[in-house]
């Protein structure tokens, strides 16, 4: 999908040659912490570090201005109190530099005095062409070209790595948060492209970023947290998403749903937070996916990152565990999703190829003897008949009858018959592991059913937005 020219916005991810204005050789420093992540092997680029106060930093030539540096420039990371950016954006101007992140602080988020001197930054900035990202941000993290302005030190805060599989995308306008969910996606295990830390959005915004991960190979889903819009901005992000959504999930937390909440929202970023009631419809209307929260957030992420969206809201739980089958049913149920019991030819043939004491219904229990021939079973079937939009899956590794070859059986269905599959794995060390031996197949697994059926919504949500009028007519030769 095609929203324009992303040129100016793809050298904060790509930039060959970066400078580090405010660099220090001060331990525990913003500057320092900031040098130490581009003097890693993993970054290829030139790195320069700008600091009339010292001749190199951490090993790499540091210049009293950006007019000494002999070599072109793509990137400026500015890490200076706010009074003195205005020159730091003229030298900025003068070098010929077309890219900006502004780390620091103080400026339209204290009030009328950082509101202008944002204003006089904002002016210089487009009268040269420079985008800036920022102020009163972390920056950008890109896993695969390894630009890391986070100015948190890898022992405290992890970096997410990308996956083989599938990967996020996050924009986030609070740093604070930018940073937890690095933390906690190194974590997860959740395959992730790029994190963005906008701050203030004196530029570059939710907008600008809309529509250049909409065209980024590198992001399957795009994930945003987002205290408010003004009003201008926000009808464009909306008019933006409208046309990305069919093509790619968009998933969003916002926050200030309280006047309270509001109030602290535009003393953190400057933001106008708006009325939650339009916001809900105007995502609606455009198509992203509202969620309460994080936890809600990377799990619908990661199932709509590895899984094509549900054709209809048709579901099949199938399980080796009865109380594992009712607790995922009740949590599907509450989602919205359909629970359809198996037609009666479809019962017959299961009563015909399945063991008496397995439980024909929905869910399907075919019990704790069981193995992956079962399961084999109940899919083929299943599928076969075109009953089912999607399949989720409880799949309890502490029973002795059933091997790990049950991740292949899953996998196999689900690439053959292009239908999503989501997976329930409860338990610790043994059936983590097949959890992430599920997931390097392309099939998201859970621990819990109430994570499982979250996802299960997700998809098919997105099935909705993507398909419209479609969405639970096709029939099942029509599958992907």
């Amino acid at each position: 999908m095609n929203c324009g020219s992303t040129e100016s916005i793809d050298v904060f991810f790509n930039a060959k040659s970066v400078a580090i204005y405010g660099a220090s050789a001060s331990q525990n420093s913003v500057g320092a912490s900031i040098v130490q992540n581009f003097i890693k092997p993993q970054y290829t680029g030139k790195v320069f570090a700008v600091n009339p106060k010292y001749k190199q930093v951490l090993g790499i030539p540091c210049f009293p201005t950006l007019q000494d540096i002999e070599d072109p420039i793509d990137l400026v990371i500015v890490a200076v109190p706010a009074r003195i950016t205005p020159r730091v954006f003229e030298d900025i101007a003068a070098k010929g530099v077309k890219a900006s992140i502004i780390i620091s602080g103080g400026f339209s988020e204290t009030g009328p005095i950082g509101t202008e001197l944002e204003n006089e930054v904002v002016d210089l900035a487009k009268k040269h062409g420079i985008r800036i990202i920022g102020p009163n941000c972390i920056g950008v993290v890109d896993t695969l070209s390894h630009i890391d302005t986070f100015f948190l030190p890898e022992y405290r805060c992890g970096r997410p790595k990308p996956s083989n599989v599938a990967n996020i995308s996050l924009v986030s306008q609070s740093g604070a948060f930018a940073a937890a969910i690095s933390d906690w996606t190194s974590e997860l295990g959740l395959g992730v492209s790029k994190l963005i830390s906008l701050g203030n959005k004196c530029d570059v915004d939710d907008d600008d970023l809309l529509c250049y991960l909409a065209d980024d190979d590198s992001t399957q889903v795009i994930c945003y947290y987002t205290e408010g819009y003004d009003q201008d901005k926000g009808r464009t992000f909306f008019e933006t998403a409208s046309r990305v959504t069919p093509h790619k999930p968009v998933l969003v937390v916002k926050s200030g749903r309280g006047q309270k909440a509001k109030a602290a929202a535009s003393s953190h970023t400057g933001s106008l937070a708006g009325s939650d009631k339009v916001a809900d419809a105007a995502y609606r209307q455009s198509g992203v996916i509202r969620v309460d929260n994080f936890e809600h957030m990377f799990d619908a992420a990661k199932a709509l990152a590895m899984q094509h969206a549900a054709l209809g809201d048709r579901v099949l739980m199938v399980t080796n565990g009865g109380g594992l089958g009712v607790m995922t049913t009740d949590a599907l149920e509450a989602a919205g999703l359909a629970i359809p019991s198996p037609s009666n030819e479809l019962t017959q043939i299961y009563k015909e190829r399945l063991p008496a004491y397995c439980a024909i219904g929905n869910p399907i229990d075919v019990v704790g003897d069981a193995d992956s021939t079962r399961y084999d079973i109940v899919f083929e079937e299943a599928i076969k008949s075109g009953e089912y939009d999607m399949f989720v899956v409880g799949m309890l590794l502490q029973t002795p009858s059933l091997s790990m070859e049950i991740t292949n059986v899953i996998a196999n269905h689900q690439r053959q018959s292009g239908l999503p599959f989501v997976v329930v794995s409860m338990g610790g060390g043994f059936t983590t592991k097949a959890g992430e031996i599920m997931e390097l197949m392309g099939v998201p697994t859970y621990a819990t059913g109430e994570k499982a059926a979250f996802a299960a919504k997700a998809l098919a949500q997105y099935g909705e937005i993507k398909y419209g009028d479609e969405f639970n007519k096709t029939i099942i030769s029509d599958k992907p």
